[in-house]
């Protein structure tokens, strides 16, 4: 067989490799597909607007949980919209700023539930790590590697008595 005939089946069996582990493996957001478990007490959402950085924090958050009474359900920030924020026990929403700014979604998200804010906890993240809403508890940083297990850590400090831990 001529070279360039293995190099074409090479590259299609490559490609076609790519495409299954996409299908049926790749989650870089670690969106949650598992059926709640009813009998759990709690109830955590995870809205995350996505990155390594963030996906590591959201990583360890759900290590720490899945061992507790709780069902974690993660969502793309952009799935927000459509959450009703009574009916979990605590909200973490993890996004950046832009030119100054929270997404449109969170702001609008946090206006139109002005009045239940209190389980909802927040990390923002800016180039400076210091920017953040004043109506919502949280944290900032900056999204640096090496400290997204401190940025779990805190984030766990807040949520646990949302939780009652």
């Amino acid at each position: 067989m001529p070279i360039f005939k293995k190099l074409v089946i090479m590259i299609v069996l490559g490609i076609l490799g790519l495409v299954l582990y996409a299908l049926f493996f790749y989650n870089p957001c670690n969106y949650s597909h598992k059926k709640p478990n009813p009998n759990n007490k709690y109830q955590l959402l995870i809205a995350n607007e996505g990155s390594h950085f963030k996906d590591s924090v959201v990583s360890v958050l759900t290590k720490h949980y899945s061992s507790k009474p709780v069902n974690i359900k993660i969502i793309p920030l952009s799935a927000l919209s459509q959450i009703e924020p009574k009916e979990y026990h605590a909200i973490v929403i993890l996004h950046s700023w832009y030119t100054w700014k929270p997404p449109p979604i969170v702001e609008g998200f946090v206006q139109k539930h002005h009045n239940c804010l209190e389980n909802i906890v927040s990390f923002s993240t800016s180039f400076y790590g210091n920017l953040k809403m004043k109506e919502l508890d949280g944290i900032t940083g900056a999204s640096k590697m090496s400290d997204a297990n401190g940025y779990a850590q805190k984030l766990i400090e807040k949520i646990n008595p949302l939780l009652k831990y």
